[in-house]
Protein backbone atom coordinates (compact mmCIF):
# COMPACT_ATOMS: atom_id res chain seq x y z
CA UNK A 1 0.00 0.00 0.00
CA UNK A 2 2.94 2.28 0.57
CA UNK A 3 3.45 2.60 -3.67
CA UNK A 4 -0.11 4.02 -3.52
CA UNK A 5 0.03 6.25 -0.99
CA UNK A 6 2.89 7.64 -2.98
CA UNK A 7 1.50 8.36 -6.59
CA UNK A 8 -2.18 9.48 -4.67
CA UNK A 9 -2.96 13.06 -5.49
CA UNK A 10 -5.32 15.23 -6.16
CA UNK A 11 -9.14 14.96 -6.38
CA UNK A 12 -8.77 12.55 -9.12
CA UNK A 13 -6.56 10.37 -6.20
CA UNK A 14 -9.19 10.85 -3.83
CA UNK A 15 -11.79 9.50 -6.20
CA UNK A 16 -10.50 6.43 -7.04
CA UNK A 17 -9.22 5.96 -3.14
CA UNK A 18 -12.70 5.99 -2.00
CA UNK A 19 -14.31 3.87 -4.61
CA UNK A 20 -11.47 1.17 -3.77
CA UNK A 21 -13.00 0.86 -0.24
CA UNK A 22 -16.11 -0.83 -2.54
CA UNK A 23 -13.80 -2.74 -4.81
CA UNK A 24 -11.50 -6.01 -4.88
CA UNK A 25 -9.06 -4.23 -8.06
CA UNK A 26 -5.54 -3.34 -7.36
CA UNK A 27 -6.06 -0.01 -6.16
CA UNK A 28 -3.01 1.20 -8.98
CA UNK A 29 -5.00 -0.88 -11.45
CA UNK A 30 -7.86 1.58 -10.75
CA UNK A 31 -5.85 4.69 -10.99
CA UNK A 32 -4.32 3.55 -14.08
CA UNK A 33 -7.66 2.93 -15.82
CA UNK A 34 -9.15 6.06 -14.44
CA UNK A 35 -5.79 8.53 -15.97
CA UNK A 36 -6.71 7.04 -19.47
CA UNK A 37 -10.05 7.92 -19.09
CA UNK A 38 -9.41 11.29 -17.03
CA UNK A 39 -6.68 12.27 -19.77
CA UNK A 40 -8.25 11.39 -23.06
CA UNK A 41 -11.17 13.46 -21.94
CA UNK A 42 -9.17 16.49 -21.42
CA UNK A 43 -7.47 15.88 -24.84
CA UNK A 44 -7.30 18.59 -27.21
CA UNK A 45 -8.08 21.12 -24.28
CA UNK A 46 -5.24 20.58 -22.08
CA UNK A 47 -1.42 20.22 -23.82
CA UNK A 48 2.23 20.17 -22.29
CA UNK A 49 4.22 22.97 -22.02
CA UNK A 50 5.70 21.76 -25.71
CA UNK A 51 2.02 21.77 -26.99
CA UNK A 52 2.05 18.10 -27.05
CA UNK A 53 -0.53 15.94 -25.62
CA UNK A 54 -1.65 14.55 -22.24
CA UNK A 55 -2.93 11.53 -23.28
CA UNK A 56 -1.48 8.70 -21.12
CA UNK A 57 -2.26 5.03 -22.14
CA UNK A 58 -1.84 2.08 -19.75
CA UNK A 59 -2.28 -1.29 -19.48
CA UNK A 60 -3.11 -4.03 -16.62
CA UNK A 61 -1.02 -7.32 -16.67
CA UNK A 62 -2.47 -9.76 -14.67
CA UNK A 63 -3.83 -13.45 -14.46
CA UNK A 64 -7.59 -14.11 -15.09
CA UNK A 65 -9.97 -14.00 -12.18
CA UNK A 66 -6.70 -13.37 -9.58
CA UNK A 67 -5.70 -10.22 -11.18
CA UNK A 68 -9.47 -8.51 -11.19
CA UNK A 69 -8.65 -6.25 -13.76
CA UNK A 70 -12.81 -6.14 -15.30
CA UNK A 71 -13.38 -5.02 -11.49
CA UNK A 72 -10.61 -2.73 -11.45
CA UNK A 73 -11.53 -1.32 -14.42
CA UNK A 74 -15.46 -0.82 -13.37
CA UNK A 75 -14.45 1.06 -10.14
CA UNK A 76 -12.47 3.72 -12.33
CA UNK A 77 -15.56 4.17 -14.30
CA UNK A 78 -17.47 4.68 -11.67
CA UNK A 79 -15.36 7.22 -10.01
CA UNK A 80 -14.30 9.25 -13.18
CA UNK A 81 -17.21 8.65 -15.72
CA UNK A 82 -19.78 10.61 -13.80
CA UNK A 83 -17.98 13.64 -14.52
CA UNK A 84 -16.80 12.55 -18.14
CA UNK A 85 -20.29 10.92 -18.65
CA UNK A 86 -21.10 12.08 -22.10
CA UNK A 87 -17.45 11.92 -23.13
CA UNK A 88 -17.52 7.70 -22.22
CA UNK A 89 -20.55 7.06 -23.50
CA UNK A 90 -20.47 8.52 -27.08
CA UNK A 91 -16.51 8.31 -27.45
CA UNK A 92 -15.63 4.82 -26.02
CA UNK A 93 -14.50 2.29 -28.91
CA UNK A 94 -12.74 -1.21 -28.74
CA UNK A 95 -11.93 -4.04 -31.36
CA UNK A 96 -9.59 -1.49 -33.89
CA UNK A 97 -6.90 -4.22 -35.05
CA UNK A 98 -5.22 -2.38 -38.15
CA UNK A 99 -3.81 1.14 -38.50
CA UNK A 100 -6.57 1.92 -41.45
CA UNK A 101 -9.20 0.57 -39.14
CA UNK A 102 -7.61 3.11 -36.72
CA UNK A 103 -7.48 6.54 -38.74
CA UNK A 104 -10.86 5.69 -40.23
CA UNK A 105 -12.21 5.82 -36.88
CA UNK A 106 -10.97 8.92 -35.89
CA UNK A 107 -11.75 10.40 -38.97
CA UNK A 108 -15.32 9.79 -39.08
CA UNK A 109 -15.43 11.38 -35.13
CA UNK A 110 -14.14 14.61 -36.87
CA UNK A 111 -16.58 14.58 -39.86
CA UNK A 112 -19.69 13.75 -37.33
CA UNK A 113 -18.61 17.02 -35.16
CA UNK A 114 -17.69 19.22 -38.02
CA UNK A 115 -21.36 21.01 -37.38
CA UNK A 116 -21.67 20.17 -34.12
CA UNK A 117 -22.83 22.94 -31.65
CA UNK A 118 -19.19 22.38 -30.05
CA UNK A 119 -17.22 22.16 -33.10
CA UNK A 120 -14.76 19.59 -33.95
CA UNK A 121 -14.01 17.59 -31.56
CA UNK A 122 -12.03 14.27 -32.68
CA UNK A 123 -11.96 12.46 -29.02
CA UNK A 124 -12.13 8.72 -28.73
CA UNK A 125 -11.21 6.34 -26.12
CA UNK A 126 -9.99 2.81 -26.87
CA UNK A 127 -10.59 -0.12 -24.02
CA UNK A 128 -9.64 -3.25 -24.86
CA UNK A 129 -10.83 -5.35 -22.15
CA UNK A 130 -9.52 -8.52 -24.15
CA UNK A 131 -6.45 -7.06 -25.72
CA UNK A 132 -4.52 -10.18 -26.49
CA UNK A 133 -7.13 -10.92 -28.73
CA UNK A 134 -6.97 -7.84 -30.70
CA UNK A 135 -2.67 -8.23 -30.60
CA UNK A 136 -3.29 -11.04 -32.32
CA UNK A 137 -4.88 -9.59 -35.32
CA UNK A 138 -3.27 -6.22 -35.25
CA UNK A 139 0.12 -7.91 -35.35
CA UNK A 140 -0.56 -9.11 -38.67
CA UNK A 141 -0.80 -5.45 -39.71
CA UNK A 142 2.34 -3.45 -40.70
CA UNK A 143 1.20 0.12 -40.37
CA UNK A 144 -0.91 -0.48 -36.48
CA UNK A 145 2.31 0.03 -34.86
CA UNK A 146 3.16 3.32 -36.33
CA UNK A 147 -0.52 4.60 -36.62
CA UNK A 148 -0.65 4.21 -32.83
CA UNK A 149 3.02 6.04 -32.84
CA UNK A 150 1.63 9.00 -34.79
CA UNK A 151 -1.41 9.02 -32.40
CA UNK A 152 0.52 9.12 -29.46
CA UNK A 153 2.56 11.89 -30.77
CA UNK A 154 -0.12 13.88 -31.73
CA UNK A 155 1.52 13.78 -35.68
CA UNK A 156 -0.92 13.67 -38.63
CA UNK A 157 -2.20 10.45 -39.20
CA UNK A 158 -3.36 9.27 -43.39
CA UNK A 159 -5.06 6.91 -44.93
CA UNK A 160 -5.84 6.08 -48.88
CA UNK A 161 -9.13 4.81 -49.39
CA UNK A 162 -10.76 3.97 -52.72
CA UNK A 163 -13.63 6.32 -52.99
CA UNK A 164 -16.41 7.13 -55.63
CA UNK A 165 -16.04 5.47 -58.96
CA UNK A 166 -12.96 4.11 -57.94
CA UNK A 167 -10.29 7.00 -57.03
CA UNK A 168 -8.25 6.92 -54.81
CA UNK A 169 -9.49 9.46 -51.36
CA UNK A 170 -7.72 10.33 -48.16
CA UNK A 171 -8.40 10.28 -45.15
CA UNK A 172 -6.76 12.64 -43.07
CA UNK A 173 -6.43 13.51 -39.27
CA UNK A 174 -4.23 16.39 -38.27
CA UNK A 175 -4.82 16.03 -34.28
CA UNK A 176 -5.52 12.87 -33.38
CA UNK A 177 -6.82 12.71 -30.20
CA UNK A 178 -7.02 9.10 -29.12
CA UNK A 179 -6.87 7.61 -25.36
CA UNK A 180 -5.85 4.13 -25.07
CA UNK A 181 -6.36 1.44 -21.97
CA UNK A 182 -6.10 -2.65 -22.12
CA UNK A 183 -6.19 -5.54 -20.53
CA UNK A 184 -3.60 -8.57 -20.72
CA UNK A 185 -2.34 -11.52 -18.84
CA UNK A 186 1.08 -11.88 -18.26
CA UNK A 187 2.06 -15.35 -20.54
CA UNK A 188 -0.30 -13.28 -23.59
CA UNK A 189 2.65 -10.37 -22.73
CA UNK A 190 5.28 -12.32 -23.05
CA UNK A 191 3.84 -14.07 -26.62
CA UNK A 192 2.54 -11.39 -28.42
CA UNK A 193 4.66 -7.82 -27.09
CA UNK A 194 7.23 -8.63 -29.79
CA UNK A 195 10.97 -7.73 -29.46
CA UNK A 196 10.90 -6.05 -32.73
CA UNK A 197 7.86 -3.80 -32.37
CA UNK A 198 8.98 -3.57 -28.71
CA UNK A 199 12.18 -1.85 -30.58
CA UNK A 200 10.52 0.43 -32.61
CA UNK A 201 8.99 2.64 -30.02
CA UNK A 202 5.04 1.67 -29.74
CA UNK A 203 5.38 -0.19 -26.09
CA UNK A 204 7.03 2.62 -24.21
CA UNK A 205 4.29 4.78 -25.22
CA UNK A 206 2.21 1.92 -22.88
CA UNK A 207 2.38 2.46 -19.15
CA UNK A 208 2.07 -1.49 -18.38
CA UNK A 209 1.37 -2.34 -14.36
CA UNK A 210 1.14 -5.57 -12.69
CA UNK A 211 -2.19 -5.83 -10.90
CA UNK A 212 -3.95 -8.65 -8.06
CA UNK A 213 -6.68 -8.70 -6.20
CA UNK A 214 -7.05 -6.74 -3.09
CA UNK A 215 -9.39 -8.05 -1.25
CA UNK A 216 -12.59 -10.05 -1.36
CA UNK A 217 -15.66 -8.46 -0.74
CA UNK A 218 -18.75 -10.31 1.05
CA UNK A 219 -20.83 -12.21 -1.03
CA UNK A 220 -24.43 -10.98 0.15
CA UNK A 221 -23.31 -7.48 -0.57
CA UNK A 222 -24.42 -6.67 -4.16
CA UNK A 223 -23.38 -4.43 -6.64
CA UNK A 224 -20.93 -2.66 -4.11
CA UNK A 225 -20.15 0.14 -6.91
CA UNK A 226 -23.60 1.71 -6.69
CA UNK A 227 -21.80 2.83 -3.67
CA UNK A 228 -19.43 4.68 -5.52
CA UNK A 229 -20.45 8.66 -5.52
CA UNK A 230 -19.76 11.03 -8.64
CA UNK A 231 -16.84 13.33 -7.78
CA UNK A 232 -17.78 17.42 -7.38
CA UNK A 233 -14.48 18.18 -7.56
CA UNK A 234 -13.77 16.66 -10.60
CA UNK A 235 -16.77 17.37 -12.58
CA UNK A 236 -15.67 21.37 -11.75
CA UNK A 237 -12.33 20.33 -12.77
CA UNK A 238 -13.55 18.73 -16.23
CA UNK A 239 -15.85 21.87 -16.96
CA UNK A 240 -12.71 24.28 -16.25
CA UNK A 241 -10.48 22.17 -18.76
CA UNK A 242 -12.94 22.27 -21.85
CA UNK A 243 -14.23 26.08 -20.86
CA UNK A 244 -10.55 27.26 -22.67
CA UNK A 245 -7.30 25.60 -24.14
CA UNK A 246 -5.06 25.37 -21.36
CA UNK A 247 -1.11 25.18 -21.60
CA UNK A 248 0.16 23.59 -18.82
CA UNK A 249 3.65 25.14 -17.32
CA UNK A 250 6.19 23.69 -14.75
CA UNK A 251 7.29 25.22 -11.31
CA UNK A 252 10.88 26.08 -11.26
CA UNK A 253 11.34 24.02 -8.42
CA UNK A 254 9.31 21.07 -10.38
CA UNK A 255 11.16 21.61 -13.48
CA UNK A 256 14.83 21.32 -11.69
CA UNK A 257 13.27 17.96 -10.64
CA UNK A 258 12.40 16.87 -14.00
CA UNK A 259 15.56 17.84 -15.75
CA UNK A 260 17.17 15.87 -12.90
CA UNK A 261 15.63 12.82 -13.64
CA UNK A 262 15.66 12.84 -17.04
CA UNK A 263 19.49 13.26 -16.38
CA UNK A 264 19.13 10.17 -14.27
CA UNK A 265 16.72 8.11 -16.54
CA UNK A 266 19.35 8.52 -19.40
CA UNK A 267 22.33 7.11 -17.55
CA UNK A 268 20.54 4.11 -16.95
CA UNK A 269 19.24 3.58 -20.20
CA UNK A 270 23.33 3.33 -21.12
CA UNK A 271 23.74 0.15 -19.13
CA UNK A 272 20.20 -1.76 -20.07
CA UNK A 273 20.51 -3.99 -22.87
CA UNK A 274 18.34 -2.46 -25.82
CA UNK A 275 15.10 -5.26 -25.38
CA UNK A 276 14.60 -3.93 -22.14
CA UNK A 277 15.80 -0.06 -22.38
CA UNK A 278 13.27 0.25 -25.17
CA UNK A 279 10.32 -0.83 -23.01
CA UNK A 280 11.29 2.32 -20.52
CA UNK A 281 13.25 5.26 -22.78
CA UNK A 282 9.99 7.79 -22.33
CA UNK A 283 9.30 7.15 -18.99
CA UNK A 284 9.97 11.44 -18.77
CA UNK A 285 7.37 12.27 -20.39
CA UNK A 286 4.83 10.21 -19.45
CA UNK A 287 5.52 11.75 -15.85
CA UNK A 288 5.10 15.22 -17.79
CA UNK A 289 1.82 14.16 -19.10
CA UNK A 290 0.30 12.13 -15.78
CA UNK A 291 1.71 15.46 -13.80
CA UNK A 292 -0.17 17.76 -16.41
CA UNK A 293 -3.63 15.79 -16.02
CA UNK A 294 -2.88 15.34 -12.61
CA UNK A 295 -2.57 19.70 -11.95
CA UNK A 296 -5.84 19.74 -14.27
CA UNK A 297 -7.52 17.82 -12.08
CA UNK A 298 -7.32 21.04 -9.38
CA UNK A 299 -8.03 23.28 -11.84
CA UNK A 300 -4.75 24.51 -12.00
CA UNK A 301 -2.52 25.52 -14.90
CA UNK A 302 0.96 25.51 -13.11
CA UNK A 303 2.31 22.12 -12.16
CA UNK A 304 3.78 21.91 -8.94
CA UNK A 305 6.59 19.24 -7.11
CA UNK A 306 3.86 17.43 -5.26
CA UNK A 307 1.96 16.73 -8.69
CA UNK A 308 5.63 15.88 -9.99
CA UNK A 309 6.28 13.19 -7.56
CA UNK A 310 3.33 11.33 -7.48
CA UNK A 311 3.47 11.26 -11.06
CA UNK A 312 6.73 9.78 -10.95
CA UNK A 313 5.78 7.15 -8.28
CA UNK A 314 3.29 5.64 -11.02
CA UNK A 315 5.58 5.86 -13.95
CA UNK A 316 8.38 4.23 -11.28
CA UNK A 317 5.96 1.55 -10.44
CA UNK A 318 4.82 0.89 -14.14
CA UNK A 319 8.66 0.74 -14.63
CA UNK A 320 9.15 -1.96 -11.98
CA UNK A 321 6.39 -3.78 -14.02
CA UNK A 322 8.25 -3.74 -17.22
CA UNK A 323 11.32 -5.01 -15.72
CA UNK A 324 9.50 -7.87 -14.14
CA UNK A 325 7.84 -8.80 -17.10
CA UNK A 326 10.79 -8.73 -19.01
CA UNK A 327 12.18 -10.95 -16.57
CA UNK A 328 9.68 -13.44 -16.38
CA UNK A 329 9.61 -13.60 -20.18
CA UNK A 330 13.44 -14.50 -20.23
CA UNK A 331 13.08 -17.03 -17.73
CA UNK A 332 10.13 -18.81 -19.78
CA UNK A 333 11.72 -18.30 -22.92
CA UNK A 334 15.17 -20.58 -21.55
CA UNK A 335 12.86 -23.10 -20.20
CA UNK A 336 10.89 -23.55 -23.31
CA UNK A 337 13.53 -23.39 -26.18
CA UNK A 338 13.93 -26.50 -27.55
CA UNK A 339 17.06 -28.04 -29.61
CA UNK A 340 17.38 -26.82 -32.96
CA UNK A 341 16.97 -30.18 -34.27
CA UNK A 342 14.18 -31.07 -32.58
CA UNK A 343 12.05 -28.38 -33.92
CA UNK A 344 13.30 -29.72 -37.06
CA UNK A 345 11.81 -32.88 -36.38
CA UNK A 346 8.60 -31.74 -35.39
CA UNK A 347 8.35 -29.28 -38.43
CA UNK A 348 9.11 -31.73 -40.92
CA UNK A 349 6.97 -33.92 -39.22
CA UNK A 350 3.84 -31.28 -39.55
CA UNK A 351 4.56 -31.55 -43.64
CA UNK A 352 4.39 -35.05 -43.88
CA UNK A 353 7.92 -36.05 -43.34
CA UNK A 354 9.58 -33.68 -46.39
CA UNK A 355 10.24 -30.12 -46.51
CA UNK A 356 12.19 -27.61 -48.10
CA UNK A 357 14.98 -25.30 -47.17
CA UNK A 358 12.49 -22.36 -47.07
CA UNK A 359 9.68 -23.81 -45.53
CA UNK A 360 12.08 -24.88 -42.65
CA UNK A 361 13.53 -21.16 -42.59
CA UNK A 362 9.95 -19.94 -42.18
CA UNK A 363 8.91 -21.87 -39.52
CA UNK A 364 12.19 -21.53 -37.10
CA UNK A 365 12.36 -18.02 -37.51
CA UNK A 366 15.69 -16.62 -36.15
CA UNK A 367 16.57 -19.64 -34.60
CA UNK A 368 18.64 -20.28 -37.24
CA UNK A 369 19.54 -19.67 -41.00
CA UNK A 370 20.44 -22.20 -43.73
CA UNK A 371 23.80 -22.65 -42.70
CA UNK A 372 22.58 -23.95 -39.34
CA UNK A 373 20.00 -25.75 -40.13
CA UNK A 374 22.38 -27.76 -42.89
CA UNK A 375 24.76 -28.48 -39.97
CA UNK A 376 21.63 -29.14 -37.42
CA UNK A 377 21.06 -31.96 -40.32
CA UNK A 378 24.41 -33.26 -40.52
CA UNK A 379 24.65 -34.84 -37.14
CA UNK A 380 20.89 -36.32 -37.12
CA UNK A 381 20.53 -39.98 -38.21
CA UNK A 382 16.60 -39.64 -38.97
CA UNK A 383 16.84 -36.90 -41.38
CA UNK A 384 18.42 -36.43 -44.92
CA UNK A 385 19.73 -33.72 -47.02
CA UNK A 386 18.98 -33.39 -51.20
CA UNK A 387 20.12 -31.09 -53.41
CA UNK A 388 17.95 -30.91 -56.64
CA UNK A 389 19.59 -29.31 -59.31
CA UNK A 390 16.45 -27.82 -61.59
CA UNK A 391 18.79 -26.26 -63.87
CA UNK A 392 17.54 -22.78 -63.49
CA UNK A 393 18.15 -19.28 -62.67
CA UNK A 394 19.04 -19.06 -58.94
CA UNK A 395 20.36 -22.14 -56.37
CA UNK A 396 19.53 -25.83 -56.45
CA UNK A 397 16.28 -26.78 -54.20
CA UNK A 398 17.40 -28.15 -51.42
CA UNK A 399 14.99 -30.62 -49.67
CA UNK A 400 14.85 -32.69 -46.29
CA UNK A 401 13.32 -35.46 -45.61
CA UNK A 402 12.53 -37.78 -42.13
CA UNK A 403 13.73 -41.38 -43.18
CA UNK A 404 14.04 -44.38 -40.95
CA UNK A 405 17.15 -45.35 -39.13
CA UNK A 406 19.37 -48.15 -40.18
CA UNK A 407 18.63 -50.99 -37.77
CA UNK A 408 21.89 -52.36 -36.16
CA UNK A 409 21.74 -55.16 -33.78
CA UNK A 410 22.67 -54.73 -30.63
CA UNK A 411 26.82 -55.73 -29.77
CA UNK A 412 27.45 -56.01 -33.70
CA UNK A 413 29.36 -53.52 -35.44
CA UNK A 414 27.94 -51.82 -38.25
CA UNK A 415 29.16 -53.49 -41.59
CA UNK A 416 31.11 -51.60 -44.22
CA UNK A 417 29.05 -50.78 -46.62
CA UNK A 418 30.27 -53.19 -49.74
CA UNK A 419 31.34 -51.39 -53.14
CA UNK A 420 28.25 -50.15 -55.51
CA UNK A 421 29.47 -52.07 -58.27
CA UNK A 422 26.51 -53.86 -60.45
CA UNK A 423 27.32 -56.37 -63.21
CA UNK A 424 23.91 -57.72 -65.26
CA UNK A 425 25.04 -61.03 -66.12
CA UNK A 426 23.18 -63.03 -68.89
CA UNK A 427 23.11 -66.81 -68.62
CA UNK A 428 26.67 -67.04 -70.20
CA UNK A 429 29.03 -69.22 -69.16
CA UNK A 430 31.96 -66.57 -69.44
CA UNK A 431 30.15 -63.89 -67.58
CA UNK A 432 29.10 -66.24 -64.70
CA UNK A 433 32.52 -67.05 -64.30
CA UNK A 434 33.80 -64.23 -64.22
CA UNK A 435 31.29 -63.21 -61.58
CA UNK A 436 32.25 -66.38 -59.46
CA UNK A 437 36.16 -65.79 -59.63
CA UNK A 438 35.55 -62.14 -57.97
CA UNK A 439 36.43 -62.49 -54.03
CA UNK A 440 34.49 -59.49 -52.97
CA UNK A 441 30.83 -60.97 -51.78
CA UNK A 442 27.66 -60.41 -53.82
CA UNK A 443 24.45 -60.59 -53.40
CA UNK A 444 22.73 -62.62 -56.33
CA UNK A 445 19.29 -61.17 -57.16
CA UNK A 446 16.59 -63.27 -59.57
CA UNK A 447 14.83 -60.70 -61.35
CA UNK A 448 11.43 -62.78 -62.38
CA UNK A 449 10.10 -61.22 -66.00
CA UNK A 450 7.21 -59.60 -65.68
CA UNK A 451 6.98 -60.23 -69.59
CA UNK A 452 4.23 -63.54 -70.60
CA UNK A 453 6.79 -64.80 -72.89
CA UNK A 454 5.35 -65.69 -76.66
CA UNK A 455 4.87 -69.07 -77.80
CA UNK A 456 7.75 -70.84 -79.02
CA UNK A 457 7.17 -71.95 -82.58
CA UNK A 458 9.40 -75.77 -82.78
CA UNK A 459 10.21 -76.84 -85.76
CA UNK A 460 9.32 -80.33 -87.23
CA UNK A 461 12.11 -82.67 -87.23
CA UNK A 462 12.25 -86.52 -87.52
CA UNK A 463 11.83 -88.64 -84.53
CA UNK A 464 14.90 -90.84 -83.90
CA UNK A 465 15.44 -93.39 -81.34
CA UNK A 466 11.89 -91.68 -79.26
CA UNK A 467 13.70 -88.62 -78.54
CA UNK A 468 11.94 -85.58 -79.71
CA UNK A 469 12.79 -81.68 -79.21
CA UNK A 470 11.24 -79.45 -76.81
CA UNK A 471 10.68 -75.69 -76.72
CA UNK A 472 13.13 -74.17 -74.08
CA UNK A 473 11.56 -72.13 -71.43
CA UNK A 474 12.76 -68.44 -70.71
CA UNK A 475 14.73 -68.44 -67.44
CA UNK A 476 14.99 -65.30 -65.53
CA UNK A 477 17.13 -62.96 -66.12
CA UNK A 478 19.27 -62.57 -63.19
CA UNK A 479 21.46 -59.25 -61.44
CA UNK A 480 24.45 -59.53 -59.60
CA UNK A 481 25.10 -56.86 -57.51
CA UNK A 482 28.18 -55.88 -54.69
CA UNK A 483 26.02 -54.50 -52.06
CA UNK A 484 22.57 -53.13 -51.58
CA UNK A 485 20.81 -51.39 -54.87
CA UNK A 486 20.91 -47.71 -54.04
CA UNK A 487 17.54 -46.28 -52.79
CA UNK A 488 15.57 -44.63 -56.02
CA UNK A 489 17.39 -46.32 -58.67
CA UNK A 490 15.64 -47.98 -60.99
CA UNK A 491 16.03 -52.35 -61.35
CA UNK A 492 17.11 -53.30 -65.23
CA UNK A 493 14.14 -54.43 -66.83
CA UNK A 494 14.09 -57.84 -68.08
CA UNK A 495 14.69 -58.91 -71.57
CA UNK A 496 11.91 -60.73 -73.82
CA UNK A 497 11.92 -64.54 -73.77
CA UNK A 498 14.51 -66.20 -75.89
CA UNK A 499 13.92 -68.28 -78.78
CA UNK A 500 14.34 -71.63 -78.37
CA UNK A 501 17.39 -73.11 -79.24
CA UNK A 502 16.95 -75.98 -82.15
CA UNK A 503 19.31 -77.84 -80.16
CA UNK A 504 18.96 -77.94 -75.51
CA UNK A 505 22.03 -77.12 -73.73
CA UNK A 506 24.27 -80.10 -72.95
CA UNK A 507 23.20 -80.86 -69.27
CA UNK A 508 27.14 -81.05 -68.42
CA UNK A 509 26.99 -76.65 -69.57
CA UNK A 510 24.10 -76.07 -67.03
CA UNK A 511 25.43 -77.79 -64.15
CA UNK A 512 28.47 -75.79 -65.09
CA UNK A 513 26.72 -72.73 -64.50
CA UNK A 514 26.73 -71.94 -60.81
CA UNK A 515 23.68 -69.11 -61.28
CA UNK A 516 21.19 -71.13 -63.17
CA UNK A 517 21.63 -73.73 -60.11
CA UNK A 518 20.44 -70.97 -58.30
CA UNK A 519 17.16 -71.22 -59.80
Amino acid sequence: MGAWEEMKYGPLGEAVDKARDFSEGDPVGIYAAALSMWSAALAGSVVQPNGRPVVVWTAMVGRSKVGRKGFALATAQAAVGPSISKFLVGRTRKGITSGPALVTTLFEVVQETLVAEGGMDGRIMVIEDEWASTLRRANRDVSYHDQLIHAWDGSPLVNTIKGKKGRREEERVENPLLGFHGHIQPARWHRLIRPDDALGGVYNRILPVLVERQKNLPTGMSNPLSNVKESAALTRAYKWARAEPRVMQFSAAAAERHDNYRAELEDQLDELPETLSCLIERADEHVLRIACVLTAAERKAVVGVKAWEAARAFVDYSMASVRRLASEAETVGRRQAKPLPDVIRETLQRYGGEATSSVLLRAIGARANAAGIKAAVAEMDDVEMEVERTGQRGGPKINYRLVGPKPVEVGQPEPAPLPLVEVAVEPKRELATAAVERSEPVVVRVIESVIEPKPVKTKKVKKKAGKSKKAVASKPRLSVVAGSPEPGRPETKPTAARKASPKPPAPAQTLANPFLALL
